[in-house]
C-alpha cells in the first residue's frame, strides 16, 4: 500500500520545465539525507523518495529528507526497485502533471549532484529520448562482479537490440514525461524492471542519449541491495528461459523421433522421414505453448500467435537448411558449420518471438 504525501512549494505550478529527482529507496542510512541535502542547495529541485518497505530504523531517514522538502512514498512492505519506480513515476504524474519528466538516481551516494544536473539538463533539450549516466568500467576502483556483470547485460542487451550501450544497469537516467505511460507499462518489480524498460525502450525505437557521468563504488558497493544470484536470475530470467524451453524441445523432438521410428513404425527405414516430420511437430507444439506460456507469458490470441510461430518454424529449418548447405562448401566440417548456424538462428529465433510472435500491443 502506498501513502500519498502532501504537496509541498517545492515546485513551481507552471514552470513545465520542472525535472523531478526519483530515489527508490530500501534500508537507506545517512547518504540519503546527504543526496537531497546536497541536490537542495545546488538547486536540483523536487526530490521524490520511495520507502520501499524499509525497517523502523530508518524512519529518522526519511524524517530528514521530509524535512528538507523532499516528498515521501511509502511502501507498507519492500517491493522491488522496479515497482518503487513506479510507484514514484505515478506520483510525480499525478502531483506534477506539467513536469519535463524525471531523473531516478540510487539512494546510497553513488551518484554525484553534477551527473544528477546534466542528465536533467538533457530531459529538458531532448524531450523524446532516453537519458542514460553512463559509467566508465576500465577502473581498478570498479569491482569485479559489477564489471563482469555489466558486461554481460551489454552484451545480450546488443543481441537483443542490435544497439551498443556500455552501461545497461546504471540507475542514473533522464525520463521525459513522454516516457512515462511506457516505463509504467514495463514488466518488472525489482532489478529486471530496468533492463526490461531499456529493451521496450528499443524497441519502441526511443532515442537513447548516453551522457558520461563519475564512476563511484562506496566500499566496494556494499551498501547495494543487489543479490548477485536471486537478482541475476530476474534479469536475465527471459533469455535463460527461452534456452531452456528450447532444450526441452530438444529433447522432445529427439525422444518422439526414436519413440515412433522404433514403436510405432517397428524401426523400418522408410518411415524415418515421416517420423522426423511427426516429432518435429510435436517439438515445435511444445515450445510454443511452453513459450508462449512460460517465457514470455502473452495473453495474445492463440490463433495469431500460432500462425506467426508457424511461419517463423518454417522460416528457420529451410534457412538451417539452406545456409548450411550454402557453407558446406568451405574447408569446414559440415556439423560444425550446422553448430554455428542453428545457434545463430537461435538468437534470432528469441529475438523475433519476443517482438513478434508473442508481442504486446501498446496502447
Amino acid at each position: 500500500m502506498t501513502q500519498t504525501p502532501t504537496p509541498t512549494t517545492a515546485y513551481r505550478e507552471g514552470t513545465g520545465a520542472a525535472v523531478i529527482i526519483l530515489i527508490p529507496a530500501y534500508e537507506p542510512d545517512e547518504k540519503l539525507t546527504d543526496l537531497v541535502r546536497r541536490g537542495t542547495e545546488a538547486g536540483l529541485g523536487t526530490f521524490v523518495v520511495v520507502n520501499d518497505g524499509s525497517g523502523p530504523a530508518c524512519a529518522p531517514v526519511f524524517q530528514q529528507v521530509e524535512a528538507l522538502g523532499a516528498h515521501v512514498c511509502h511502501h507498507e512492505k519492500n517491493r522491488g526497485k522496479g515497482a518503487a519506480i513506479k510507484t514514484g513515476m505515478t506520483y510525480i504524474r499525478e502531483t506534477f502533471p506539467q513536469a519535463a519528466g524525471a531523473v531516478t538516481a540510487d539512494a546510497d551516494g553513488q551518484h554525484a549532484v553534477e551527473d544528477i544536473q546534466a542528465l536533467a539538463a538533457e530531459v529538458r533539450r531532448k524531450g523524446e529520448s532516453l537519458i542514460l549516466g553512463v559509467r566508465s568500467f576500465d577502473t581498478d576502483t570498479v569491482p569485479w562482479h559489477s564489471r563482469a556483470g555489466n558486461r554481460i547485460t551489454a552484451a545480450i542487451f546488443r543481441l537483443l537490440t542490435g544497439i551498443q550501450c556500455p552501461d545497461t544497469q546504471t540507475g542514473l537516467r533522464g525520463i521525459p514525461a513522454a516516457l512515462f505511460p511506457l516505463a509504467l507499462a514495463t514488466e518488472g518489480e525489482r532489478y529486471d524492471y530496468e533492463m526490461n524498460f531499456l529493451i521496450d525502450a528499443a524497441r519502441q525505437k526511443v532515442p537513447l542519449t548516453m551522457v558520461p557521468i563519475r564512476t563511484i563504488y562506496l566500499d566496494d558497493n556494499k551498501s547495494s541491495h543487489f543479490r548477485v544470484v536471486r537478482d541475476s536470475v530476474l534479469i536475465y530470467k527471459k533469455p535463460v528461459t527461452f534456452l531452456l524451453v528450447s532444450l526441452l524441445s530438444s529433447g522432445t523432438d529427439l525422444a518422439a523421433f526414436w519413440l515412433l521410428l522404433r514403436c510405432l513404425f517397428g524401426g523400418q527405414d522408410h518411415y524415418i522421414m515421416l517420423a522426423t516430420i511427426l516429432a518435429r511437430v510435436l517439438s515445435g507444439v511444445v515450445n510454443f505453448v511452453l513459450n508462449k506460456k512460460v517465457t514470455f507469458r502473452s495473453g495474445g490470441s492463440w490463433g495469431v500467435e500460432s500462425v506467426r510461430y508457424l511461419i517463423l518454424f518454417v522460416a528457420c529449418m529451410l534457412l538451417s537448411g539452406g545456409l548450411v548447405s550454402l557453407l558446406s562448401r568451405l574447408p569446414v566440417p559440415t556439423v560444425l558449420l550446422k553448430i554455428v548456424v542453428d545457434v545463430a538462428l537461435f538468437v534470432v529465433n528469441y529475438y523475433v518471438e519476443k517482438l513478434w510472435v508473442f508481442r504486446k500491443e501498446r496502447q
